[in-house]
C-alpha cells in the first residue's frame, strides 16, 4: 500500500489563519489587541515547553512547527484566547495537533492555561511539559478508512486539493452539548497544514478542521492511497471535544461520538483545563506583545 496524499483539515465555525491575522478584534471578540497578542505568545512559548517523542525512538522528538497553524477562540462560550500547533515526524507527516489556550475565570484578571491533544500518529507517543510527564497516548492517534464512492487521485497537486475539498464539503458535522444542544459546525476548506514527506515516496498532505467559533471540534485527515493498483481516498476523524460528535457524508451517518467521553493521559485525545494559573500586569503585556509580534514578521 503506498500513501500519496495526507490532509489534516479542522472543522469549525471558523477562519483560515491568514484570515484571522486580519481580523484579530473580532476573531477575539473585541479584546484590546495588545492583550491578546500578550496571551498568544503565552500560548507559544507552552506549547515549545513540550517535548513528544515516538515511544520507540525516544531520541528523535517530534518537530513543532515554528508557527501556529490556527487560532483558537470561542467566541460561542468564552473568552479563549490561543492557538493551534502541530507536531511532525522526521519524514513530515502530522504525528499530533495541540491547542493551547487561556480563559479568563473569577474576574481578577487572572486566566487559566489550557492545553488538548489529539495525537495523528501511527505509533504510541510520549510526551513531557516542562520536563514532567504530561501526555503518553498508548495506541495510534487514528483510524483510516476508505471514504465511500470518492473518485480516483487526481494527479497534480492542485487537482487533488480540488478533490479533498469537494470530499469535505460532502460532509457536515455537528456536537451536542450536555443540556443536549445542537451546535452546527462548518469545515475550513483551507489545509491548516500541507507537505511533502521524504518516505513513504509521494506522500503529499494537508489537515483540516470543523470549529465553533475558531474552536476545533473535530480533526479530519484525507489521504490518498495506492491499494492494490487502484487510487483511493481514505479519511480519519479525531475529536477535540467532550461534547457529542456526529460527522455524516452524503447525508449518511459517517462517525459519531457519545458525549461525555473522558480523555486520559494514556488516551490519544487529551486536555488540561488547568495547567498554569497566570496574571499579566500590563508590563508583561507589553513585553510579551511585542515579543509576538516581533516573531509573525
Amino acid at each position: 500500500m503506498r500513501r500519496v496524499l495526507t490532509v489534516v483539515y479542522i472543522v469549525q465555525l471558523a477562519l483560515p489563519l491568514a484570515a484571522q491575522e486580519t481580523t484579530t478584534d473580532k476573531e477575539f471578540r473585541g479584546q484590546d489587541a495588545q492583550r491578546v497578542a500578550a496571551w498568544l505568545k503565552v500560548s507559544q512559548d507552552h506549547a515549545a515547553d513540550y517535548r513528544l517523542t515516538p515511544k520507540d525512538k525516544p531520541d528523535n522528538p517530534l518537530k513543532l512547527l515554528p508557527k501556529a497553524v490556527f487560532r483558537h477562540s470561542q467566541p460561542v462560550r468564552g473568552d479563549d484566547i490561543g492557538a493551534v500547533y502541530l507536531w511532525v515526524d522526521e519524514t513530515g507527516l502530522p504525528a499530533a495537533l495541540g491547542t493551547v489556550f487561556a480563559y479568563s475565570y473569577g474576574g481578577s484578571g487572572e486566566r487559566w492555561m489550557a492545553h488538548e491533544f489529539h495525537s495523528l500518529s501511527s505509533t504510541p507517543l510520549t510526551g513531557k511539559w516542562r520536563e514532567a510527564d504530561a501526555w503518553s497516548p498508548a495506541e495510534p492517534g487514528v483510524e483510516w478508512k476508505e471514504v465511500p464512492e470518492a473518485p480516483a487521485a487526481a494527479e497534480s497537486e492542485n487537482a487533488r486539493l480540488r478533490q479533498m475539498r469537494e470530499i469535505g464539503r460532502r460532509m457536515a458535522a455537528h456536537t451536542t452539548d450536555f443540556n443536549d444542544s445542537r451546535w452546527e459546525l462548518r469545515l475550513i476548506t483551507q489545509p491548516i497544514y500541507q507537505y511533502t514527506a521524504k518516505q513513504p515516496s509521494d506522500t503529499l498532505g494537508g489537515a483540516f478542521l470543523f470549529c465553533q467559533g475558531t474552536d476545533p471540534e473535530v480533526i479530519l485527515l484525507l489521504e490518498a492511497r495506492q491499494v492494490k493498483g487502484r487510487s483511493t481516498w481514505h479519511y480519519a476523524l479525531a475529536p477535540f471535544t467532550d461534547y457529542g460528535l456526529n460527522v455524516t457524508l452524503d447525508g449518511n451517518e459517517l462517525w459519531s461520538l457519545a458525549k461525555g467521553h473522558r480523555p486520559t493521559r494514556t488516551s490519544a485525545h487529551w486536555w488540561n483545563g488547568k495547567m498554569e494559573a497566570k496574571k499579566l500586569s500590563e508590563k508583561d503585556e507589553s513585553e510579551l506583545a511585542a515579543a509576538f509580534k516581533a516573531g509573525q514578521r
